[in-house]
C-alpha cells in the first residue's frame, strides 16, 4: 500500500458530515474538526525504517478526546477506485452532492470484509442515548480512504472517514465525514 499521499499531506480538515459523523467529528465553536496524521515507524529486517500505522495529533478542542490514542493501520489490497464524477467545491449547499457522490464509497466501506486500501482503528466510546449506553462502551471501526482529484477545486484531494458499529451498546451509529487533506 502506498502511504506516500498521507506522508505528504497529513493535515485533514473536515467540512462534510453526515448521521453519526456529526458527534463524532467535533470542532471547536464555530470551526472545523481537523487532525494530523504523525506516522508510527518500525524498523524492517532490512534496517529500514517504515511506516506502519499512524497517530492523530489536534489541537484541543479540534476533535473528541477520545480520538487521542488511535493508532490508525494500513489495510486493505485494492486501490479505492475514482469517483464516478467530480464533488464540486464544498460549501453547506452541496451536502447533498457530497452523500449522493460518496454513497457507493461509504457502502463500501461499511463492509466487514472490504479489501479497500484504507487506514483503520477502533474507536471506543460511551453514547449518551440511555443509561445503559453511558455505562456500556460502544467501539466503532473507523476507516480512512484518501481520494486523488476528486473534487472540482484548487485543492483536488479528499479524505473520507466512516464510522460503523463494532462491539458493545449499540444504537444507530454509523456516519461519515470528509474534508481535504493539505500540508500544513
Amino acid at each position: 500500500m502506498d502511504l506516500t499521499h498521507w506522508l505528504h499531506t497529513p493535515h485533514v480538515e473536515i467540512d462534510f458530515r453526515e448521521n453519526y459523523g456529526t458527534k463524532l467529528l467535533v470542532g471547536p465553536p464555530g470551526g472545523k474538526p481537523r487532525f494530523k496524521l504523525e506516522p508510527k515507524y518500525l524498523c524492517n529486517p532490512h534496517g529500514e525504517d517504515q511506516v506502519v500505522q499512524f497517530r492523530l495529533k489536534y489541537p484541543g478542542g479540534c476533535m473528541l478526546h477520545n480520538w487521542s490514542e488511535l493508532l490508525l493501520t494500513p489495510l486493505g489490497t485494492q486501490p479505492v477506485p475514482p469517483l464516478p464524477n467530480k464533488l464540486p467545491p464544498w460549501g453547506p449547499d452541496k451536502e447533498p452532492e457530497y452523500a449522493a457522490g460518496l454513497d457507493s464509497l461509504i457502502a463500501a466501506l461499511y463492509r466487514n470484509d472490504t479489501p479497500l486500501e484504507r487506514l483503520e482503528a477502533y474507536l471506543p466510546l460511551f453514547i449518551d442515548h440511555s443509561p445503559e449506553s453511558r455505562r456500556q462502551p460502544t467501539v466503532d471501526r473507523v476507516r480512512m480512504v484518501y481520494l486523488k482529484n476528486a473534487v472540482a477545486a484548487p485543492n483536488p484531494n479528499l479524505v473520507l472517514i466512516v464510522f460503523s458499529y463494532y462491539s458493545g451498546y449499540q444504537i444507530r451509529q454509523n456516519g461519515a465525514g470528509s474534508g481535504p487533506p493539505g500540508d500544513g
